[in-house]
């Protein structure tokens, strides 16, 4: 096994490839038939960022093929380097990218079942959720029609066209069998073994046509296998509230009273007894609360099951990255993934990977004021508690080595952060987190004394850099608001979304 001792002679990014990154992602959503230098850097970063720990296979997404807004080539860990744990669902045998195709339309806009982490020898995938009629024959339509050569699928252009054309024989199954049938194959092949939802609604409908569904509610119950977890969880317009109530999380409340709210929660037992709250009230809390309680559903998952779990929303690039990024950001704090990566560049990837290339449209939710995205790292000193600690089933990975990757953080904005109880302690403003990037010996008791502390400190490293890369390219939401176009109205965005997507 490669030793890591002595790997690294040079930082891989800086603080400037941040700044650069967030000024690129504000000025155009990421598209995979966009071809530029800059896009290009982004993915080869990315790449070399992933394989410091992992060996990768890679699915070609080249021209959008499978999604417009998926990277040009998406990242499926196989074996993590530091424990060799590696998943014994993929083989050489298997193809991959002919699932991905069989299954791209079964789920809205294009945004299939893709892995994005890998720990303990599970994945955690993301997607966006199953497409109903209203989506798949308007897309299935348009793919009839496209030539194939343009496409450049990996199988036949005549192999996808019968796949899709013999829906019309009576003894054929129906298109939707197919392709949710191909959905759940896929879901398969990553080992999935939960579903966790994040939806307000059970379904989307848009002048009257079904857009959406969820696997809860399939209606032959093709998704049966799976254990189904509803988390309710606010949209991207709730997250204006962000800068009315002046960055304090613990002031936004979500008003589960509107009629599209029709979602309950749904938690098994077996998870829900291991957070301590009480879930009756979930309705009540504040967003810091919310995303507190459903970030331990999350990893306590992660702890008690032996297969993955898919997580999704409506489109997958919004709530879904928001949880995404903070589970990769806690358990490379945790020291169980990315454990090379200093702290500028697990931010780097956290953003480029988890939100950019995975289409979340900044240039949007900017001017309409949804700061989702710096809520997400506004929630990191609220995940430093002892409850958010993974605490890891796999006998196998190396313990005696602790790797504090990091730096030495001097650039410290506020002059506050916050402990796991919510309450306030002061920083001064010259404050500095010294977080080393070789790796430390410590033996098994050294280890759990200084393990809490790390994490923390490697938290509040990665909120201070972000905050201040933000800050330096994008203002106060409200000087922007003040300064830009009236935000359209939420129907009038819903029908432009809907007709862009018609056209992508």
């Amino acid at each position: 096994m490669e030793t890591f001792q002595n790997r690294f002679t040079s930082e891989l990014i800086s603080m400037n490839d941040i700044i650069n990154l967030l000024r690129n992602s504000i000025q155009q959503q990421y598209n995979a038939k966009q071809l530029d230098i800059k896009n290009e850097t982004i993915e080869k970063n990315v790449r070399i960022l992933f394989e410091q720990d992992y060996v990768c296979q890679y699915i070609s997404n080249t021209n959008g093929e499978l999604s417009l807004a998926y990277p040009s080539q998406i990242l499926v860990p196989i074996i993590d380097k530091w424990s060799e744990v590696q998943t014994p669902k993929i083989t050489p045998s298997i193809n991959i990218r002919d699932c991905c195709v069989r299954s791209r339309i079964a789920r809205c806009r294009s945004r299939l079942v893709v892995p994005t982490l890998f720990i303990d020898g599970k994945y955690i995938c993301r997607s966006a959720t199953l497409s109903s009629w209203g989506e798949i024959y308007p897309r299935l339509s348009m793919d009839l029609l496209v030539d194939a050569g343009n496409r450049r699928f990996a199988q036949p252009a005549a192999n996808i066209d019968n796949a899709f054309i013999d829906i019309e024989q009576p003894q054929q199954r129906t298109i939707f069998d197919k392709l949710r049938s191909a959905d759940v194959d896929l879901l398969n092949i990553f080992d999935i073994g939960s579903i966790v939802n994040l939806m307000v609604q059970q379904k989307n409908i848009l002048f009257g046509m079904k857009i959406t569904a969820s696997e809860k509610f399939d209606k032959h119950d093709r998704y049966r296998t799976f254990q189904m977890i509803l988390l309710p969880y606010p949209g991207c317009e709730h997250f204006r509230e962000v800068a009315i109530q002046k960055y304090n999380g613990e002031f936004m409340f979500y008003d589960w009273s509107l009629s599209k709210n029709d979602a309950l929660l749904d938690v098994p037992i077996h998870l829900a007894s291991r957070v301590n709250t009480d879930w009756l009230f979930w309705r009540s809390w504040n967003t810091i609360q919310l995303t507190q309680n459903y970030f331990q559903i999350l990893l306590r998952h992660l702890e008690t099951e032996k297969r993955g779990i898919l997580i999704h929303c409506l489109s997958g690039w919004d709530r879904t990255p928001l949880f995404i990024s903070l589970l990769r950001l806690s358990l490379w704090a945790d020291g169980f993934i990315h454990q090379s990566l200093t702290v500028e560049e697990i931010l780097y990837l956290t953003l480029a990977y988890d939100w950019y290339l995975f289409g979340h449209n900044l240039p949007e939710r900017l001017p309409h004021g949804e700061e989702i995205l710096y809520f997400t790292f506004m929630v990191l000193p609220y995940l430093v508690g002892d409850e958010f600690v993974f605490q890891s089933s796999n006998t196998t990975r190396h313990h005696s080595t602790l790797t504090t990757t990091g730096i030495s953080c001097n650039y410290m904005p506020e002059r506050h952060v916050y402990n796991n109880n919510t309450s306030c302690v002061n920083v001064a403003d010259d404050s500095v987190i010294n977080v080393h990037r070789n790796p430390c010996q410590y033996n098994s008791i050294g280890f759990e004394e200084n393990k809490k502390t790390i994490r923390k400190e490697k938290l509040l490293a990665v909120f201070h850099l972000f905050h201040t890369c933000y800050r330096t390219v994008i203002p106060k939401i409200s000087t922007t608001l003040n300064n830009g176009p009236p935000p359209v109205p939420d129907m009038a965005r819903r029908i432009k979304n809907f007709v862009l997507q018609r056209r992508s």
